[in-house]
C-alpha cells in the first residue's frame, strides 16, 4: 500500500509552527526592554544599570527612529534623577543614626526626636522617588509599546 498523494486541488493546511502569532498590540521595542530592566530593578536592584547602559548605546546609534530617541533621554533622565534621590535617601538614613550619636554616651535610654524625624524622612523620600520611577517606566512602556514618542522627555515629572 502507498500513501495518497495530494491533488493539484488541493490546499495545505498551515503548519502551526509556521504561523505568526496573533497581535498583541506592543513590539519589543528597545525602550520596551530598557523599560523592562528598570522594572526588573525593584526586584533585583541591578538590571537598571544594564538597562541605563543600553540607553546610552542605543541613544547614540544613527538608525534609531525620533520616537525611540525621545524614550531613551527620557529613560537616561530617569535613571539618574532616581539614582540622586536615592543617594538622597540613603543620606537621610545615615544621618538618623549620627543623630543617635550625641546621645550614646550621657546615659539616655531613648533616641532623639532628630532620629525619627531623619530617618522616617528617608522612607517618605525613597517611598516617593520608589512610586515616582515606576510611574515613569511604566508611561514609557506603555508610548514605546505603540511606537508613540515621549511628549516631554526632559521633564523631571512624567
Amino acid at each position: 500500500m502507498t500513501d495518497p498523494q495530494p491533488t493539484a486541488d488541493a490546499t495545505p493546511e498551515p503548519h502551526p509552527t509556521g504561523a505568526a502569532p496573533p497581535p498583541t498590540g506592543v513590539t519589543l521595542s528597545r525602550p520596551v526592554i530598557i523599560s523592562i530592566l528598570y522594572l526588573a530593578a525593584i526586584a533585583t536592584g541591578f538590571t537598571a544599570i544594564v538597562g541605563v547602559v543600553l540607553a546610552y548605546v542605543w541613544h547614540g546609534e544613527e538608525q534609531a527612529q525620533e520616537w525611540e530617541q525621545t524614550h531613551y533621554t527620557y529613560l537616561i533622565r530617569t535613571f539618574w534623577i532616581g539614582f540622586v534621590l536615592f543617594l538622597g535617601s540613603m543620606a537621610l538614613f545615615f544621618a538618623g543614626f549620627l543623630a543617635m550619636i550625641p546621645g550614646a554616651g550621657h546615659g539616655h535610654s531613648e533616641p532623639p526626636l532628630a532620629f525619627f524625624l531623619v530617618f522616617f524622612g528617608m522612607f517618605a523620600l525613597w517611598g516617593i522617588t520608589a512610586v515616582w520611577f515606576c510611574v515613569r517606566c511604566v508611561l514609557s512602556l506603555a508610548k514605546a509599546g505603540s511606537g508613540k514618542p515621549m511628549p516631554r522627555p526632559g521633564t523631571w515629572l512624567f
